[in-house]
């Protein structure tokens, strides 16, 4: 079994941010250079993704959002017509895309990605897990940062998570499933890029999310502290589970002056966090991303690829998310339980996925 997981990175930025704000970073809300324009799909249901080479791929366009585009050429022997989706690899034939034509980019609703760029690689990844990251593997993690841009721009996934208002404090079901799938599906496009297998939403971790999310709150503890791991071990061995550290939990935050925030909010907080610890960003905002001397941690980036240089590397997790807030601070808890894990009698003593 592995070393406990580490918040090195993300707790540093607690204690980096001067001034309390809304969230982490000082969102740039500015447009990506890069794009042409934006598109949805022409019928109302999913629609198959492409390849350059004109193959399909794994993924579909939803018909719930509007997508930009970066590229318009034609693709594959057959050379068709298609649209390039915002910064992935992935094309929306011509056939199937409807232009949206729109004077604001506040008016147009996008979908939250997250994808890898080229040199971010799981043999790279492992060498900086192991505290070696190469010259190659830090420019390909600053272009992560600039590359995922839900966080820097106004959009919003959607009009109804504007008027969304989240209690930190006491999220619904019904939020906390939306924050769920949202986060869940960040981390498995991004493992999608490594060609892993994806993480699985499950009934078991989320309610483990839950109570470790109570034992934060009971004992007054945030991510400034870091893990708690008295905290998860007691709800560990409430879900069934016989583990002596933290090896469920990765967490990010931020401070929030008001107990309250827009769906829209959370989900940008959310998206941050996730990139700094994909990206060993120890950055304290968006401003610092072209900064070298930020990229110093891969140890949460190494458990959400399961790229440890142990024998269950390339294994999946099962997945359940949580907030918590005490004082001005909210912590964002990221819960997975390794499949080997799950599969093991001397650990899993009742867990259920």
């Amino acid at each position: 079994m592995k070393k406990s997981k580490l918040a090195i990175a993300v707790v540093n930025i607690i204690f980096w941010v001067s001034v309390p704000a809304l969230t982490l970073y000082e969102p740039e809300l500015v447009k990506a250079a890069t794009v042409k324009g934006y598109v949805k799909t022409r019928k109302n249901k999913r629609t198959p993704l492409y390849h350059l080479s004109g193959k399909k791929s794994n993924f579909y366009a939803s018909p719930k959002y509007t997508y930009s585009y970066t590229l318009k050429k034609r693709i594959g022997q057959k050379r068709m017509q298609a649209y390039k989706i915002g910064s992935n690899s992935h094309w929306l034939l011509a056939r199937d895309a409807k232009v949206i034509k729109s004077n604001s980019e506040n008016l147009i609703n996008v979908q939250a990605e997250m994808r890898l760029p080229a040199g971010y690689t799981k043999a790279e990844l492992l060498e900086a897990y192991e505290g070696r990251p190469s010259k190659e593997f830090i420019d390909a993690s600053i272009k992560g940062m600039e590359i995922n841009n839900f966080s820097r721009i106004k959009n919003a996934e959607s009009k109804a998570d504007d008027k969304n208002q989240v209690d930190l404090s006491n999220p619904t079901p019904e939020q906390i499933d939306d924050l769920t799938t949202f986060s869940l599906r960040l981390i498995n496009q991004a493992r999608s890029d490594l060609e892993l297998d994806p993480w699985q939403d499950s009934i078991g971790a989320r309610k483990l999310a839950r109570d470790i999310a109570l034992e934060y709150t009971a004992n007054s503890k945030t991510i400034k502290d870091g893990h708690y791991v008295p905290g998860i071990r007691r709800a560990c061995e409430l879900n069934g589970l016989n583990l002596d550290d933290n090896y469920v939990e990765d967490m990010a935050g931020f401070y929030n002056l008001n107990k309250v925030m827009t769906m829209t909010e959370l989900k940008k907080s959310i998206y941050f966090g996730l990139k700094q610890m994909i990206f060993g960003f120890a950055g304290s905002g968006e401003p610092g991303r072209k900064d070298r001397s930020n990229y110093q941690e891969w140890e949460h980036a190494g458990d959400l690829f399961n790229t440890q240089g142990s024998s269950h590397d390339g294994d999946h997790n099962f997945y359940g998310f949580s907030l918590s807030r005490t004082g001005d601070i909210c912590s964002m808890h990221f819960i997975s339980v390794p499949a080997y894990i799950v599969n093991n009698k001397e650990y899993n003593l009742g867990f259920k996925p």
